[in-house]
């Protein structure tokens, strides 16, 4: 059946892996007489390995029978260990192993019905290739006759398919295909394919299965898990030594709770048990996406780390309330604890929140000692101490696991095993019964007790155990186990049999014989645990002692990983290869060849699809994240122009290379890719179809992004006209529309029309989801917002208030959403210098926020700055002070010291000290901002430029303005490079860099600087933005400057009436604009029109300074100014003085002196 077994690798078994590959499942194709030499055959264990791989390689059986009966195992292959395990055999001595392979595969397993085949050669094909096809005798031709009619029989009883008198090898492979490809589809369909969050829970299940296999059930642990589950109060912590059977019992008490409880939610997490699972943020990611899946929760799943941190709380608090609304419990566990990354301060547990696993919502855990178990202790976790085995429970142990395998000891060894000190281990005592269960014949049993229980210790043993491995199979084939250990051990997931098959393969053959893989799979059966057909290491023990045996020095992991790069290359573009190659390229350090893989537009939309930010770190590793883009740009023409390219599928990819460019801040590439993405669809698709607003919608969000918003708004306007056309208007997506044209048209200052938008969004929302839906307190907090930013604070004030009601009622008074709402409306109330209102609300916030984070969570260090910016604006510096540098301690801890959001902790706080004019303190922490952004982004990102704007302003403050304007120019190179010429912080650092060049006496240089800022501000904000009153007058004190007192005199005037009108009479800018005004009327001598002016300016510092309780830091100059002002108006002294105080005193103050 040689050509027949050829014409299957060649022809079927690729297409038919294709074909599973697609549904996201691995075929693992297994030629039970493949490879098997005539020395082979004559061995004892042959028999027992085609077995084994039967049972191994289940559900389908296909068996090809020719005319050839075929080779029949002698009588010792019968062996008394065989025939204990497999009792059916006693009586078929004489039998073929082919007849033995089908008794054993499908005639005498019922459930194999529908899953075998049956295929029968016509027997005129042998007869046309002479004797060598024909049978080998009289005798063996009549068992052949007799095996070909039970088969018909069985097929005949059970539906079992049968295909007679196929003509050919050709013909064979056609029908294989056929049947196999029916049957694989009906199990894993199309649309069934399991999606990226459902193979990772598929992962943690399989590896569960694997520490289920095998367990001596202690009632009294579960009795405690139990409890748990069915309690209310705080986490379980389950403690012991590594080996001792903390994942089997977690595996075990789930597989049981589940049964009995099918209604609650459980998610388990076994840490090592997948690729991923080590790392927290994807732990977090994958917690919060199985919560949303089962409480149908429509809001978006956080995509950044800083999102995930902060969202992952409110994913807990909606699962506590969807269990507590459905009377079930939401179990969670996490198994070894102690397996985290140690990156972001993952073991000190500050990412996972202190109180909300209370009532049906428990956290389960375990942990070794070290770090983890000590912050769980200073948590108050419960604790439950896994204890090693007694000798009672290891005699159950033994007696159990042997009978899996139809094997038993006698009580003298059972007792000598158990007996074992280090047998009290249940991973050391089940890796040395695997090893008695593979090479202990009854003959050398003793021989065998004696050369482990040498081995005091797991790693001990297991180099034992590998020193075997290579005695005994690498007769065939030299290196077999060190290779293919360390390839697996090499390689990021595993790898599948075939993908080993084929790695280790003899240079003239297509892969490795079965025959001399078989046996060492055989024995490695219960130390890998298959992850949908992936093998990889069944516990972190035998990964060690792989690495120490046979992986040894960076060379060696090098060479390894680029052998595996170089097959997975070769390898069609698939999911599974674009996971593997670009890890394995930079773990061996191949900078050109992984530039390539991302550059290679098929695997980044791979990538790009199963991890985003997996591939950014790509680039960051390779040092190129902000030179990507062109070379994406050049990568995507040359894919786009292939031939048979659709239209369809390359604005797909545009589209999707454009998202990741532009959260990578490369606007310009981003830009030239949605606009290839949209003349795409424009081509391919209906000019209203969905999927064009999709991708206008995301043309319109990065022109928003990049401040050019005329451009935006006609788009956004497009997206709402094809949404309500396509989806009818009062759908959700046309209020999502009408929310986000409200939010760009309050950018551009057109509050009138945004606030038309944003009640229309409103009240679509409360149509659709009803008055009480989170989305309507969204959007209520939202028109909000921009009614304060009217200065519209009494109607501003009772939407927060309503958005509030409906939190607490939907939620609960302690949700972190009714924290987000009270910080909006503390911070209504300080606007409107209601301090004392404002600050317990602030203060409620943080308590909340501390409830349900923990005390050192970002979350809570956000609200911490929020308090500490309140307590800043009432010039308690000394009380905001520790509040900011508590906040920056925390984020340094939860991201690491240079993370970003420790430089905008950073930021916060030399602005404080820069209140208080502690420069020299200052300065060294705004430069250390620049290197942790610069770090983090590059040099040329916008982030940066802000930071390079700060330090000049710093400078500008102490007077080196020749260090200030070197760094503002180099701030508006970088921002004009990233966000282009006309973005607004070009426009404020264009202010700072003039006010350094008037100040140097470069007037005729500052002004064409502060034209332009004046420019910016009004094409982006329309003409009455506060930002244009800044920017007018700035430009007023340069036209005073240079004595053009008119034309400054009516821009002063402009910058006040905007000023009035966007924030009040009594601000601290319009005080500004008030006393710039009167000191240009005061040097015009028209002193009468310059003292009511200068007045306000009193009255408007000494009103914030009553509110505060705190004098605000410009009222005595503001008083002195009025005091000059008058006695030049020829008030005396003294009656200056007492004008003065009568003024004060409307306030309930007084002059000192």
């Amino acid at each position: 059946m040689i050509e027949d077994r050829d014409e299957l690798m060649s022809h079927a078994w690729p297409e038919l892996r294709r074909f599973c590959r697609e549904r996201q499942v691995e075929l693992v194709e297994v030629d039970l007489r493949w490879g098997i030499s005539e020395e082979q055959s004559t061995r004892k264990e042959t028999l027992r390995l085609c077995l084994d791989e039967i049972r191994a390689c289940r559900p389908y059986f296909i068996a090809l029978l020719g005319e050839r009966y075929g080779w029949t195992p002698g009588d010792d292959a019968f062996t008394a260990d065989l025939c204990e395990e497999q009792p059916w055999l006693r009586d078929l001595k004489g039998k073929s192993v082919t007849e033995l392979e089908i008794l054993h595969g499908v005639l005498n397993n019922p459930e194999m019905a529908g899953r075998a085949f049956f295929y029968f050669r016509d027997p005129a094909y042998a007869q046309a290739h002479g004797t060598d096809f024909q049978a080998e005798d009289r005798d063996s031709a009549s068992k052949q006759t007799a095996l070909k009619a039970l088969i018909r029989k069985t097929c005949a009883a059970k539906d079992i398919p049968l295909r007679e008198n196929y003509p050919d090898p050709r013909r064979l492979a056609e029908m294989v295909l056929e049947d196999l490809r029916a049957a694989i589809d009906a199990q894993f369909p199309v649309k069934g394919i399991p999606d990226p969050l459902a193979r990772e829970a598929r992962d943690h299940e399989a590896f569960a299965e694997s520490r289920r296999r095998t367990y001596i059930g202690r009632p009294e642990y579960f009795d405690a898990l139990d409890r748990q589950a069915a309690g209310g109060g705080g986490p379980l912590l389950l403690a012991g030594e590594s080996g001792g059977g903390k994942s089997a019992l977690l595996a075990n008490w789930i597989d049981r709770w589940r049964a009995d409880h099918p209604t609650d939610f459980i998610f388990q997490h076994y840490i090592g048990g997948t690729a991923d699972s080590a790392d927290h943020w994807r732990l977090m990611g994958r917690l919060a996406a199985e919560i949303k899946g089962w409480t149908g929760d429509e809001d978006e799943l956080p995509r950044t780390h800083e999102d995930i941190l902060k969202t992952f709380p409110l994913w807990l608090a909606k699962a506590r309330i969807y269990a507590q609304r459905k009377g079930v419990r939401c179990i969670i566990m996490l198994d070894a604890l102690n397996q985290l990354e140690d990156h972001d301060h993952a073991r000190l547990l500050g990412w996972l929140p202190e109180h909300p696993f209370t009532g049906p919502l428990r956290l389960i855990a375990s942990t070794l000692p070290g770090d983890v178990l000590k912050a769980a202790q200073q948590r108050g976790w419960a604790e439950l101490s896994v204890q090693s085995l007694t000798p009672d429970e290891r005699r159950r142990m033994i007696a159990e696991y042997l009978s899996r395998y139809a094997k038993k000891l006698d009580p003298p060894r059972v007792e000598r095993l158990a007996a074992a000190a280090a047998a009290a281990n249940p991973l050391y005592l089940k890796i040395l019964l695997d090893e008695l269960r593979v090479t202990g014949t009854h003959e050398r049993l003793d021989e065998r007790l004696d050369e482990y229980l040498v081995a005091a210790d797991i790693p001990t043993l297991l180099r034992l155990v590998l020193e075997r491995y290579r005695r005994d199979y690498e007769r065939d084939r030299p290196g077999l186990v060190s290779e293919a250990l360390g390839l697996i051990w090499a390689a990021r997931r595993g790898l599948s049999e075939t993908e080993l098959l084929c790695l280790l393969k003899p240079a003239d053959e297509a892969q490795l014989p079965a025959a001399i893989w078989n046996p060492l799979r055989a024995a490695l059966e219960e130390s890998l645990v298959d992850r949908g057909g992936i093998l990889n290491f069944a516990h972190d023990f035998l990964r060690a002692a792989v690495e120490a045996a046979f992986v040894g020095d960076q060379d060696r992991q090098d060479d390894l990983r680029i052998q595996l790069a170089d097959f997975f290359e070769a390898e069609p573009i698939t999911a599974r290869t674009c996971d593997e190659l670009p890890w394995l390229l930079r773990e061996a350090g191949q900078r050109d060849r992984l530039r390539s893989c991302l550059l290679d537009i098929d695997r980044f939309l791979l990538v790009h699809e199963r991890d985003r930010e997996e591939l950014m770190r790509y680039w960051v590793w390779l040092k190129e994240e902000r030179t990507m883009g062109e070379a994406y740009l050049a990568s995507f023409d040359s894919w786009s122009a292939a031939p048979r390219r659709q239209d369809t599928q390359a604005g797909l990819a545009a589209g999707n290379l454009g998202h990741f460019l532009k959260g990578a801040a490369l606007y310009a590439s981003a830009e030239s890719l949605y606009r290839r993405a949209m003349e795409m669809c424009r081509k391919s698709l209906p000019p209203d179809h969905p999927d064009v607003a999709v991708v206008v919608g995301n043309l319109a969000e990065l022109l928003r992004t990049t401040n050019r918003l005329q451009e935006a708004e006609p788009l956004m306007r497009r997206v709402l006209e094809t949404d309500e056309k396509c989806r009818g208007p009062r759908h959700p997506s046309v209020a999502r529309d009408l929310n986000n044209l409200a939010g760009l048209l309050r950018e551009t200052n057109r509050l009138k029309e945004a606030e038309a938008f944003f009640r229309r969004a409103m009240e679509m929302e409360e149509e659709i989801r009803g008055p009480d839906h989170p989305n309507v307190s969204r959007v209520l907090s939202n028109l909000a917002q921009l009614l304060q930013a009217t200065s519209r604070f009494t109607e501003a004030e009772p939407l927060y208030r309503r958005a509030l009601e409906i939190n607490e009622k939907r939620h609960g008074r302690d949700h972190p959403a009714v924290a987000t709402v009270l910080a909006n409306l503390a911070g209504l109330l300080r606007s409107t210098n209601r301090f004392g209102e404002a600050e317990p609300l602030f203060r409620r916030a943080l308590e909340i926020d501390e409830k349900n984070y923990g005390g050192d969570h970002p979350e809570v260090a956000t609200d911490l700055t929020c308090l500490a910016e309140m307590l800043r604006a009432t010039n308690r510096w000394a009380e905001a002070e520790p509040l900011m540098r508590r906040a920056l301690e925390m984020d340094e801890r939860s991201y690491g010291c240079d993370h970003p959001k420790v430089a905008r902790d950073i930021n916060n706080l030399t602005f404080l000290l820069c209140d208080c004019e502690r420069w020299a303190e200052a300065e060294p922490l705004m430069r250390r901002t620049l290197e942790i952004d610069e770090r983090s982004y590059g040099g040329d990102h916008p982030t940066v430029a802000r930071d390079l704007n700060n330090l000049g302003r710093l400078f500008q403050a102490t007077n080196r303005l020749k260090e200030a304007e070197s760094f503002y120019r180099r701030a508006q190179d970088t921002v004009e490079k990233s966000l282009g010429p006309d973005h607004v912080d070009v426009a404020t650092i264009l202010n700072n860099l003039a006010q350094v060049l008037q100040a140097t006496g470069r007037l005729g240089e500052a002004e064409p600087l502060m034209r332009r800022v004046v420019a910016i501000y009004e094409k982006s904000f329309g003409r009455d933005h506060p930002d244009v009153a800044v920017a007018l007058h700035n430009l007023a004190g340069l036209l005073h400057a240079t004595n053009r007192a008119a034309d400054a005199e009516l821009m002063m005037r402009r910058a006040l009436e905007i000023s009035e009108a966007s924030h009040g009479k009594d601000h601290p800018l319009v005080a500004a604009c008030l006393g710039w005004l009167g000191y240009m009327l005061k040097g015009a001598n028209r002193l009468t029109e310059a003292e009511p002016l200068i007045r306000r300016v009193v009255e408007i510092f000494t009103k914030s300074t009553a509110a505060t309780g705190n004098e605000h830091p410009r009222l005595r100059r503001a008083l002195e100014d009025y005091g000059r002002l008058l006695i030049a108006m020829g008030r005396s002294e003294d009656q200056a003085f007492a004008e003065i105080n009568k003024l004060m005193e409307q306030y309930g103050m007084g002059l000192d002196s």
